[in-house]
């Protein structure tokens, strides 16, 4: 796809719900975690951590796996060892990646993200294969996790697994900062340095863990923990400002 494709998905106008999620960072703030510049810093780097180590090789399996145009039928079992995905395996994937998000808060901005990509993405690219994804996952009774629906999407749409992951770390950085900045955290310069900075970091983190990555989704880990149980605690604020 073309470069200025890649852009509007990229842009905060496209309609993919990122805005309404902090991811943990409303509740690491108000829980008093976030005091300094640095600590910022800290939680970001760790942000990025935990996408890459965690969400980046279930991206390369369901982005190897989801068929265009349509989706596919599916088998039981796991991809097969020694092979590489095929389309056969992406419903065992989104299985595995909707047993992977069992924290409320985060299952339910996954699920809710999941059905705005999905509906966004069906008014910008036309065609069949896009139109099919959402009944696919309903027939089959499998939650439409944001995860998955951005990998057939993009898979759907002709866009290549390096473009995907590309996005994926620039909605990651652009949705935290744009939350911590609505929050009172950084300022919107102080967040432009800081996404020009992190988006270094994260494509040096990427290509150290490119094997890992390139093993697809059984090698994923979460490095995060502080986070997760940041996340878990969101809906226990007195008062929050982000549905997660």
């Amino acid at each position: 796809m073309s470069l200025l494709d890649l852009l509007q998905l990229a842009d905060s106008s496209f309609p993919a719900g990122g805005f309404a999620f902090s991811g943990g960072l409303e509740s690491m703030a108000k829980l008093g975690y976030l005091k300094t510049w640095q600590d910022f810093r800290d939680y970001l780097g760790c942000h990025l951590e935990q996408l890459i180590a965690a969400e980046m090789p279930f991206l390369f399996s369901a982005f190897a796996s989801a068929a265009s145009p349509g989706m596919p039928e599916t088998q039981s079992g796991p991809p097969r060892a020694g092979t590489s995905p095929g389309p056969e395996d992406f419903a065992f994937i989104a299985r595995e990646w909707d047993a992977w998000v069992f924290l409320p808060a985060s299952r339910r901005a996954s699920l809710s993200q999941g059905q705005a990509w999905t509906r966004a993405m069906e008014a910008a690219y036309d065609g069949p294969g896009m139109a099919a994804i959402r009944p696919w996952f309903a027939a089959r009774g499998i939650p439409l996790h944001f995860l998955m629906a951005f990998a057939a999407a993009l898979r759907s749409a002709g866009f290549l697994l390096s473009e995907a992951r590309t996005l994926l770390l620039h909605m990651a950085l652009r949705d935290q900062l744009g939350a911590a900045v609505r929050l009172g955290l950084v300022g919107s310069l102080q967040a432009q340095r800081l996404h020009r900075e992190h988006v270094s970091i994260g494509e040096k983190s990427l290509a150290a863990r490119s094997g890992r990555i390139r093993d697809g989704y059984a090698c994923a880990e979460r490095t995060a923990p502080m986070i997760e149980m940041a996340q878990a605690s969101h809906p226990h604020l007195y008062s929050k400002l982000f549905q997660s």
